[in-house]
């Protein structure tokens, strides 16, 4: 299954996708979510272990992890990108999105935006995911714009060329930031 077909069926089995990435040789002991999880492994090398059976999945695999299930994460000596698909049962609190975010390496920040302002069409070097708190706010990439309101949620991958304007009350919000590409040596 490519990319596209994955996110599509992602989206139509009521998941919202994520895109992440994992050090080299990182290690999560057992734990669980609350949420279902199904992942395409676009890069690198992943193994999970359930019910004491690991099993390692490669670029092109997928598997899946469903709510409350006990699993451990071993990534491999390159690393892992991958496309994930979250379903929550319930709507996404904003204490769960923060706790998503800590889970995953981003750092969080609680900030606003003055009624009116806007960013021209720009991009970032670090991935950015954004849950809005209060007010509204607009965010146009690839000719597309679409309007964010309390308790809804966007990400904005590092490099995507993005444009903002903020609704008429402004905006409130809480915003993830991490830098997921390897240093330069």
């Amino acid at each position: 299954m490519d990319r596209i077909e994955f996110e599509t069926a992602l989206r139509q089995d009521g998941f919202r996708p994520v895109n992440t990435s994992q050090a080299p040789n990182l290690i999560t002991p057992n734990h669980c979510h609350d949420f279902d999880t199904r992942v395409l492994v676009l890069g690198g090398e992943i193994t999970i272990t359930r019910d004491n059976a690991a099993t390692a999945f490669r670029a092109g695999e997928c598997f899946e992890v469903p709510a409350g299930s006990m699993h451990a994460e071993h990534v491999g000596s390159e690393g892992v990108a991958l496309l994930a698909g979250r379903r929550r049962h319930g709507v996404l609190t904003a204490a769960a999105f923060e706790s998503d975010l800590r889970r995953e390496g981003f750092e969080v920040v609680h900030g606003g935006l003055k009624a009116g302002s806007g960013e021209e069409l720009h991009a970032h070097d670090f991935d950015a995911r954004i849950m809005v708190l209060g007010g509204e706010i607009t965010v146009c990439r690839d000719n597309t714009a679409m309007t964010f309101k309390a308790g809804e949620h966007c990400e904005i991958p590092a490099g995507c060329v993005h444009a903002t304007q903020v609704g008429p009350e402004g905006v409130a919000f809480m915003v993830g930031n991490a830098y997921r590409r390897a240093a330069a040596t």
